[in-house]
C-alpha cells in the first residue's frame, strides 16, 4: 500500500472508530457459581439445542436481545469444562 492509501485509511478510521468488543473472562467453576448467585438481576438460561449439547448460556433480559444480553457461558473443549463471564 502506498502512503496516500494509508493516509486515507487513517482518516477514515478517525471518522468511525472501532466499537469496543465485549470481553469474556475465563473463570473457575467456583467463581462461575458465585457470579451466577450474586448477579443482581434474574438470569434466563438459554435452552440447549440437543440433549448432549455441551454449550450453555445465561442471559440478562434487561440488556437487550441475544447475543448482546449473554452474561455467562459454559461449554466443554474436549473433556475440559470452560466457564466464562462477561467483563464490564
Amino acid at each position: 500500500m502506498n502512503r496516500v492509501a494509508w493516509q486515507r485509511l487513517l482518516r477514515r478510521s478517525a471518522w468511525r472508530p472501532f466499537e469496543s468488543r465485549t470481553r469474556w473472562r475465563e473463570v473457575s467453576l467456583a467463581q462461575f457459581d458465585d457470579f451466577l448467585r450474586a448477579y443482581p438481576r434474574l438470569l434466563e438460561q438459554r435452552p440447549r439445542i440437543t440433549r448432549k449439547a455441551g454449550h450453555r448460556e445465561w442471559m440478562d433480559g434487561s440488556l437487550g436481545t441475544w447475543p448482546a444480553n449473554a452474561v455467562a457461558k459454559a461449554w466443554t473443549r474436549g473433556r475440559n469444562p470452560i466457564y466464562q463471564i462477561r467483563s464490564v
